[in-house]
């Protein structure tokens, strides 16, 4: 499985915040199948994910559903271009472990 995001702009005093409160929480959408490939995407934490980076502990990653991410409910639907169009951020989808571009 592949994680993967399209937020590139990171704040540093963000991040700062976030390691001092040892806040390491991601919110990632269940795994869907793009491509042939199993992802699932980050839709909030990037901040947090960056922090964990730095303090070399493991992000603890929290699955979101339609009642805690409104976009899920496009991938209970199988509207996978729809969700990936609204949970899109600010740049081209990347995976998070390698950084390589993956569309």
């Amino acid at each position: 499985m592949q994680t993967i995001s399209s937020q590139h702009y990171i704040d540093d005093d963000i991040v700062a915040e976030k390691l001092a409160a040892r806040d390491f929480e991601v919110q990632v959408s269940p795994v869907f199948e793009a491509g042939g490939v199993a992802v699932r995407v980050v839709l909030d934490g990037h901040h947090s994910l960056a922090a964990a980076r730095q303090a070399g502990e493991v992000p603890e990653f929290v699955t979101a559903d339609a009642t805690t991410n409104d976009k899920v409910a496009l991938l209970e639907r199988g509207e996978i271009e729809d969700f990936l169009e609204l949970a899109w951020i600010d740049g081209d989808w990347y995976d998070i472990d390698t950084k390589q571009c993956v569309w």
